[in-house]
């Protein structure tokens, strides 16, 4: 009989305290981090840990749930908008207090239709324009916009030795390159002097452009290459990396990527906004909005990117006759984007 009793009170303490922690884990906030792309991208990853790095250091208990919306080239606009349905319905469902939404495809097919309403608040990191999601006039939005190291890229230039240089951008003509090419427009490149920004199409129109900067251009600006056509009649994604390698090949001018697949592809040199900085940077701010929520107190104001990394791979800017100051490869050695 007490063995009998015994085993009763134990198995409605176990209920008890199953249901103590349900209720612990439901009244946590809750922060979903919404990826455009796949978990296994490198950005993606490094964009993670950056953002696992600042968790981390909380010490309130919070909810984390993770979603990868994994876009790609070759998926129908049908099933693009799937994607996106399934991933408001995943929001909808679990209803966080805030939604990390990052990179451009989850503005599009999710964040956006948050903007303005009462809950989730959202939180944006991504190098597009907060105002063409209308985020900039809703009450509900903060975030991070992924600002190129343009000044970064202005002080490195001072150790090629000439007081003038020529730059040029090329980039695709889509909502990134666009963005990105607005980034280099607005910006103040004295002491040199910008010809322009060239947005292309498609891989032909960009191998053209690269061959008629020798023209002119002392310096090659290359903006995000992700996603570049082959042809008016091949539209299929021409590969980043073999883009990186031609583009470093055929180039006349020196070439200078925002990326880091440029490099890894065999581009000589990138000054790019890290990644590991923006995760850090978005969780931060998405507990500072749990933070506003919890004081009642206005949403903390959207920022810019502030850290940047160098990519390098000394062979290839050798055969150029470049040398860089040893800081540059160190800085690449630390960032782990020194490349033989």
């Amino acid at each position: 009989m007490k063995n009998r009793l015994a085993l009763v009170f134990a198995s409605l303490f176990t209920v008890l305290l199953l249901a103590l922690l349900v209720a612990f884990n439901h009244q946590k906030p809750r922060v979903l981090i919404l990826h455009s792309f796949s978990e296994t991208g490198p950005w993606e990853t490094a964009v993670n840990t950056g953002i696992q790095r600042e968790l981390a250091r909380n010490r309130r208990p919070i909810a984390v749930r993770w979603r990868y919306m994994s876009f790609s080239g070759d998926m129908s606009p049908a099933q693009w908008a799937a994607a996106g349905r399934r991933n408001q319905g995943a929001v909808d469902s679990w209803e966080p207090d805030v939604l990390v939404a990052i990179g451009e495809e989850a503005q599009v097919y999710v964040g956006r239709h948050y903007a303005g309403r009462p809950g989730p608040r959202l939180v944006y990191a991504m190098g597009e324009d907060p105002a063409s999601f209308g985020y900039t006039t809703a009450g509900n939005v903060t975030g991070v916009h992924e600002a190129l190291p343009l000044a970064q890229i202005v002080e490195l230039l001072r150790h090629l030795g000439r007081p003038a240089l020529r730059i040029r951008a090329l980039g695709i003509d889509d909502p990134t390159g666009q963005a990105e090419g607005q980034q280099v427009r607005s910006f103040d490149w004295g002491p040199h002097r910008l010809l322009g920004v060239d947005l292309v199409d498609d891989f032909e129109a960009w191998q053209a452009a690269v061959h008629a900067a020798a023209r002119d251009t002392d310096v090659l600006l290359v903006l995000s290459t992700g996603g570049l056509p082959g042809g008016p009649e091949d539209p299929a994604e021409t590969d980043r990396l073999f883009v990186a390698d031609w583009t470093e090949r055929e180039s006349k001018p020196l070439v200078i990527g925002v990326r880091e697949s440029f490099v890894a592809g065999g581009g000589a040199l990138a000054v790019i906004p890290s990644p590991y900085g923006l995760g850090e940077q978005a969780a931060r701010k998405a507990l500072d909005v749990l933070a506003s929520i919890r004081n009642r107190t206005p949403l903390p104001s959207p920022e810019v990117s502030l850290e940047f990394q160098i990519a390098l791979r000394p062979a290839r800017l050798a055969a150029r006759g470049i040398q860089l100051p040893a800081l540059y490869a160190q800085a690449a050695r630390a960032s782990q984007s020194l490349y033989d």
